[in-house]
C-alpha cells in the first residue's frame, strides 16, 4: 500500500493540509496518498511513539492498523506454534485483513518463521507411520437400507512413502490391530518403528518421555519385532507423512468414485485398493519415480522378514474367580485353579482359546467355545478335591436313580449328562425326585404312562425343565381320571323316539318288554 511507504516528509505535509482545513479527499489527491492513512493521521493514531519507531526504521511508516496490534503477544503465539490465521482472529481481524497479516508478520518475524521448520530425514525401512483419516466413507446396507460410515486406517512408509489404506466398521481395538497385520503383510515386511497418534488403542496414558501403552498392542509389535515411538501431543509434525497421505488419498478417492455408491464395506476396500495402487504407481513430484519403484529398488530388502504365523488377534480383560473355581469370559464360563478364588486374574482372549494369567504366569488355557452361551468349560484338576469327587460320584447316582424309576428318564437324563454334567446335575436331581414321588404315591403300574407320556411331550416341546415335568404328570393324571361314558341305552317298546318303534308300530302284550338300542 502508497501509506507504507509514507516518508517523514509526506507525514509532515498531511500534518499541516489538515491544519489548513483540507478534507481527507483533497489531501489524498494532492499527495497521492491513501484516505486511510490521513484519516489516521486525523485521529491522532501516530503518536510520538510512532514517530520514534517510524525514524528508527528507516524513515518508512508502518501501516495504521499495526501501531494498535501487540506485537509481543503475537510473538509469544507464534513461538508457541499457534496457527496465523488464528493469532489474527484475535490480535488483528478488526483492523487488517488476513493477507494483509500475514504478509506483514512475514517479514516482521521472518527469522522467527523459518527457525520452526526442521527437516526430517528417513533411512530405508526404519520408520512407518499410521493414524485414522478424519472422513469418513458412507456407504448403503442392502439389507436393512441404512446409511453407515467406513473408517479409514492409512499407513505410510517414510522413506519410500508407499501407503496403506483399509476400511473397517469402527475404530475399536480388534480393528486397530487388525489393520496393523494386514500393512505388514502388504509390505511384506515390518520397520523398525512405528509411529502412531496418542489414541487409547495405543497409548493408555500419555507421557513425552515414557508413556504408558496399550498391553494388546505392545504384544503385536513384539510378535513382529518392532517397536512403538508415539507421536507427542499436538504436535502433527511428528507424524507429517501420514496426515499428508490421509489428505492424497483423501481427496483423490472422493473425486474418482463421486458418483458411486457403495453397498458393502468390501466394496469400499475394493475401491480403497485401486485408489492406493493408482497413488503408489504414479511419479512422485520429488523422487521423480513412483512409490512402488522406489520401495522395490531400497526399501524392501530393508525390512524385517514376517514371523512363521501370522499374528492371531486377542483382547485381554480382567476377571474375578468365582466361588465355584470359574471365570466368566464371552457369555461362558472357565476354570481356573481352586486356590485363585476371590482374585482378579487377567484373562487372554482370541478366537481358538482363553488363556487366564496371574501377572506374568499363566494358570490356564481352554479352547474357546463358540456358538454357545453359558456354557461351562471345566478342568477337573482346577476343582477341590471334594469337588472333584462330587462331580465323579453323584452323576452316576442320579444316573441309577432314573432307571430305577423310569427307562425313559433315564435316556433322557443321560443326554443331558453328556451335554454338561455339571451345569444340568440340579436339574436331573428334580426330575428324579419328581418322579420317585409319582411312583410312590399312585404305585408303579398307574405312574409308569404318566412318566412316559410326560416325558415325550418335554421333548416335544423341548421343554426339559422340572416345572415342566410336573405340569406334564398332573395333565396325564386328570386323563386318567375321566371315566369313560357308556353308551348304551335301555328304551322301552313303543317309545317313539326310538328309531323303528314308532306310532304306527302295534302296541301289544310285549311293550313291557325292555330293550337294548346302540345309539348311532
Amino acid at each position: 500500500m502508497e501509506h507504507e511507504r509514507t516518508s517523514m516528509a509526506q507525514f509532515v505535509e498531511i500534518e499541516r493540509l489538515i491544519g489548513e482545513g483540507r478534507t481527507n479527499r483533497a489531501i489524498a489527491r494532492m499527495l497521492r496518498c491513501r484516505r486511510e492513512l490521513i484519516a489516521d493521521v486525523r485521529r491522532g493514531v501516530f503518536t510520538a511513539a510512532s514517530l520514534m519507531q517510524a525514524q528508527h526504521g528507516a524513515g518508512k511508516l508502518p501501516p495504521g492498523w499495526a501501531l494498535r496490534v501487540d506485537w509481543d503477544a503475537v510473538e509469544r503465539d507464534i513461538r508457541d506454534g499457534h496457527q496465523l490465521k488464528r493469532i489474527w482472529e484475535e490480535a488483528a481481524s478488526p483492523l487488517t485483513s488476513n493477507s494483509n497479516f500475514f504478509k506483514y508478520v512475514k517479514v516482521k518475524f521472518a527469522t522467527l518463521l523459518s527457525a520452526t521448520v526442521t527437516l526430517r530425514e528417513f533411512k530405508p525401512g526404519e520408520h512407518c507411520e499410521v493414524d485414522w483419516a478424519g472422513d469418513k466413507i458412507e456407504w448403503i446396507d442392502l439389507k436393512t437400507g441404512e446409511l453407515r460410515q467406513a473408517h479409514v486406517f492409512v499407513g505410510i512408509l517414510c522413506f519410500s512413502q508407499k501407503i496403506f489404506a483399509r476400511a473397517t466398521v469402527d475404530e475399536k481395538k480388534p480393528q486397530w490391530l487388525d489393520c496393523h497385520r494386514r500393512m505388514f503383510e502388504f509390505y511384506g515386511g515390518t520397520p523398525g518403528v512405528l509411529v502412531p497418534d496418542r489414541l487409547k488403542n495405543g497409548v493408555i496414558k500419555s507421557h513425552l518421555y515414557d508413556p504408558d501403552l496399550n498391553q494388546d498392542y505392545v504384544e503385536l509389535v513384539a510378535h513382529y519385532s518392532t517397536a512403538i515411538v508415539p507421536a507427542r501431543s499436538r504436535r502433527p509434525r511428528d507424524k507429517a507423512l501420514v496426515e499428508n497421505a490421509v489428505g492424497i488419498l483423501t481427496r483423490y478417492f472422493r473425486f474418482i468414485y463421486r458418483r458411486r455408491t457403495f453397498t458393502s464395506l468390501d466394496d469400499v476396500n475394493r475401491a480403497l485398493a485401486e485408489a492406493v495402487a493408482k497413488i503408489n504407481s504414479k511419479t512422485h513430484s520429488r523422487f521423480k519415480v513412483s512409490r512402488n519403484e522406489r520401495f522395490e529398488s531400497l526399501e524392501k530388502s530393508t525390512l524385517k522378514p514376517l514371523p512363521l504365523a501370522p499374528y492371531e488377534l486377542s483382547i485381554w480383560k480382567r476377571a474375578t474367580v468365582h466361588p465355584d473355581c470359574t471365570v466368566a469370559a464371552e457369555n461362558n464360563f472357565y476354570t481356573a485353579p481352586h486356590i485363585h478364588r476371590g482374585k482378579e486374574l487377567r484373562v487372554k482372549i482370541t478366537a481358538n482359546y482363553v488363556a487366564i494369567y496371574l501377572d506374568l504366569e499363566r494358570l490356564a488355557l481352554h479352547a474357546r467355545m463358540k456358538g454357545r452361551v453359558g456354557e461351562r468349560i471345566i478342568d477337573p484338576m482346577h476343582l477341590p478335591e471334594n469337588s472333584r469327587a462330587y462331580l465323579e460320584a453323584t452323576p452316576q447316582m442320579v444316573l441309577a436313580q432314573a432307571k430305577f424309576a423310569h427307562s425313559d428318564l433315564h435316556g433322557l437324563v443321560d443326554e443331558m449328562f453328556k451335554q454338561d454334567a455339571l451345569a444340568h446335575l440340579r436339574r436331573a436331581q428334580g426330575l428324579v425326585r419328581r418322579a420317585f414321588a409319582t411312583v410312590r404315591t399312585h404305585g408303579r403300574e398307574k405312574s409308569n404312562p404318566w412318566l412316559a407320556a410326560a416325558i415325550a411331550q418335554m421333548r416335544r416341546f423341548n421343554r426339559i425343565r422340572c416345572q415342566a415335568f410336573e405340569q406334564f404328570i398332573k395333565a396325564e393324571m386328570k386323563k386318567s381320571a375321566v371315566p369313560v361314558a357308556d353308551r348304551t341305552i335301555v328304551r322301552q317298546p313303543g317309545n317313539p323316539m326310538v328309531r323303528g318303534h314308532g306310532t304306527h308300530a302295534p302296541v301289544g302284550d310285549n311293550q313291557n318288554v325292555p330293550t337294548q338300542l346302540r345309539l348311532v
